[in-house]
């Protein structure tokens, strides 16, 4: 044990700011963490979860040693085996699989557990080599990152640091003080500036506590709302025809589309009062500084990413992108400062191997398919709590001819079903690099402590079993120190355009920014921004009605501050602030149903029946019903959590999650264990 000393580092979780950390240990223990004072993005700031991220790398509960399945699948009954038994086990099992089924009979399944560059991608690379089924991983922003390629190509959007220059701020659809603090400390600023910020979101969340104004919204119909503002504009004559003659390809042909988008009509599509969709409009229009921050939520329907091709015309039609600090956030990513390619290895993709895409694993594993999924290796992810159609994955885990094997640092709901589970490290116990996807900052991190007890990192763990299924290319063969330093030496176009100090910052372990790019610069096909897209089903941006009227209620996913998806449910402190599993409906929706604020009610459709809290509150418009944080089982009434309810079904493009498309009823709830 050695003296105690700050080390910097970086927050590895689905989050768009990427904190700086700085953590102090004696080489054993984290005796305390804080935010960095001098990371450029979030400047010494943190979170209540990551405040004390100690409580998860020394939580009682972390695995430290691996495991084999002694009991029925999802009891989570366990005995301790040695690495050298895991491994052997994994890999022959493999072995028969692969001679049987061949190797596209085993499917990886992981998403974003972790955010630091290697360890979240190098898994890509082994399977790859291996020949197993391919996974998409599109559960979260596939359809807004297709929406955004539509019209503005791969074009990054203004850092959030931005938004405190700003006099008109839109939050569509982002609950911000949940998912990305640091740009609510911006939108502060701003306001102490003189900004207005409206919201515009499907109930009120805590992000109407930094709004002047809050716009409440049918779901799914935010394409209707953004055009009909255009249509605003179009008739008032608030367009910027310079920067659309300049900037843009398909103008006239989108401006002549908009004439059946009247105010009145979007009121009667969305319930946006006709003259608040309006005065939002003209303040956007006239502000000398505007922005859209642009949540994921409206991208999470079957129309999804027309929705965020929609909602992008308006900075368009305004000439925001070309207005000081204006335009879009939302949008900006720091991983292609990295040659990724060099971590996932795509040139090692076999040819013809079929995709599965991670929104349809409920399908993947009940369903025939030739060949069958007869292995299941998951890592940085738990679909059994966090994915869509919760009933058909547990379902397809409980088979006794699915071999599964888990990686992890918990006993998660779905580490419970597993053949095999290993010990996971955590962010601060191996080296890596780390960049945002809400701004423009890259780090390198180091190691801080060693794993605990017998746990190892996603590298050193593909490295045991590539060389246990004989695999003889270098790359397994290296450390994830060499690959990381490879990775960060690479001479890409981002990273050629750092100083020499700000290069030396870099490879000290401080968090730098990248080179922000000009707005207008578009990275698509012809260098504009393209309203009309001849190649795409709608060439022009409009709204599409959502198809699924089953049921009367449309069910939101909402997030929580107190936890990340499925992440920090080990955190008591967190969850018990957090509070039960909790459905939010409007007054006169409980009040048909014969519903009282604080009792149980079900929420039931087609796939599942779900109980929850009921918390009757005019933050919810009639014909909507919210679901705040994702659950684990043993956190639930009746087994199931809100992720029970949401189909299988994918957006219009982006082949992404609809987990806010789909609808509900709700009833009064039997008794549960004498609740009521």
């Amino acid at each position: 044990m050695s003296a105690p000393q700050w080390k910097r580092t970086a927050c590895p979780y689905d989050c768009p700011d990427t904190c700086g950390l700085l953590v102090q240990t004696d080489g054993q223990q984290v005796l305390a963490v804080k935010g960095d004072p001098e990371h450029p993005v979030t400047k010494g700031f943190l979170c209540r979860k990551m405040a004390h991220y100690e409580r998860t790398v020394h939580n009682p509960q972390r695995l430290s040693t691996p495991l084999r399945r002694t009991g029925q699948k999802g009891a989570g009954a366990f005995e301790p085996v040695s690495w050298d038994d895991a491994i052997a086990e994994i890999a022959g099992r493999w072995q028969d699989i692969i001679a049987r089924w061949g190797a596209e009979a085993i499917l990886p399944y992981s998403y974003a557990g972790t955010e630091l560059k290697i360890q979240n991608a190098c898994g890509e690379a082994f399977f790859h080599y291996l020949g197993a089924s391919r996974l998409e991983r599109t559960i979260c922003a596939g359809a807004k990152e297709a929406g955004f390629r539509q019209i503005i190509g791969a074009t990054p959007g203004r850092n959030a640091a931005d938004l405190s220059h700003c006099d008109y701020i839109i939050l569509w659809g982002s609950n911000v003080p949940a998912t990305w603090l640091h740009a609510e400390a911006e939108i502060l600023e701003a306001k102490k500036r003189g900004a207005h910020v409206a919201l515009i979101e499907t109930y009120r969340s805590p992000a109407a506590s930094l709004a002047d104004e809050v716009l409440l919204i049918r779901p799914g119909t935010d394409a209707c709302l953004a055009l009909a503002m255009d249509e605003t504009l179009r008739r008032e004559g608030w367009i910027d025809y310079a920067f659309l003659r300049a900037h843009t390809l398909g103008w006239e042909e989108f401006l002549a589309s908009l004439t059946p988008y009247t105010p009145e009509y979007a009121e009667s599509v969305t319930a946006v009062p006709r003259n608040a969709a309006v005065s939002v409009a003209r303040g956007f229009a006239a502000a000398k500084s505007p922005a859209v921050l642009f949540g994921t939520g409206p991208s999470r329907h079957e129309n999804g990413a027309m929705t965020i091709r929609c909602i992008t015309t308006l900075p368009a039609l305004a000439g925001a992108f070309a207005k000081p600090y204006g335009g879009i956030v939302g949008n900006t990513r720091s991983a292609a400062a990295f040659p990724m390619e060099q971590i996932t290895r795509p040139d090692w993709v076999r040819p013809g191997v079929r995709t599965i895409n991670m929104n349809q694993l409920g399908n993947a594993l009940t369903r025939p398919m030739d060949p069958p999924v007869m292995s299941l290796y998951v890592y940085n992810s738990n679909p059994a709590c966090i994915a869509p159609d919760q009933s058909a994955i547990r379902r397809g885990l409980a088979r006794e001819d699915l071999f599964t094997v888990v990686h992890e640092r918990f006993l998660t709901d779905t580490a419970k079903y597993a053949d095999i589970v290993l010990p996971a490290a955590t962010s601060l116990e191996y080296g890596d690099l780390a960049a945002a996807y809400g701004n423009l900052c890259v780090q390198k991190t180091e190691r801080v402590l060693a794993p605990r007890g017998d746990a190892k990192s996603n590298w050193d763990t593909f490295a045991l079993l590539a060389r246990a299924m004989g695999f003889t290319d270098p790359y397994f063969a290296q450390s994830e120190d060499e690959l990381k330093e490879r990775v960060a030496a690479a001479e890409t176009d981002w990273l050629r355009r750092w100083t020499a100090q700000e290069r030396r910052q870099f490879d000290a372990g401080f968090g730098v920014l990248l080179p922000a790019p000009d707005p207008c610069a578009f990275q698509t096909a012809s260098g504009k921004l393209e309203f009309l897209r001849p190649d795409l089903p709608q060439p022009l941006p409009c709204y599409l009605p959502e198809r699924d009227t089953a049921y009367p209620l449309r069910l939101i996913a909402a997030p929580r501050a107190e936890t990340l998806n499925g992440s920090f449910n080990e955190r008591p402190e967190l969850t018990a602030t957090r509070g039960e599993q909790t459905l939010l409906l409007s007054p006169p929706d409980a009040a048909a149903r014969g519903i009282e604020d604080g009792s149980l009610l079900e929420a039931y459709n087609d796939l599942a029946c779900v109980v929850f809290r009921a918390a009757v509150t005019d933050r919810v418009l009639p014909g909507a019903v919210v679901a705040e944080g994702v659950y684990t089982k043993n956190q639930s009434f009746n087994g199931l959590t809100v992720n029970a309810l949401f189909s299988q079904r994918l957006t219009d493009h982006g082949r992404a999650a609809t987990l806010c498309g789909n609808r509900v009823e709700v009833r009064p709830a039997k008794k549960i264990d004498g609740k009521s």
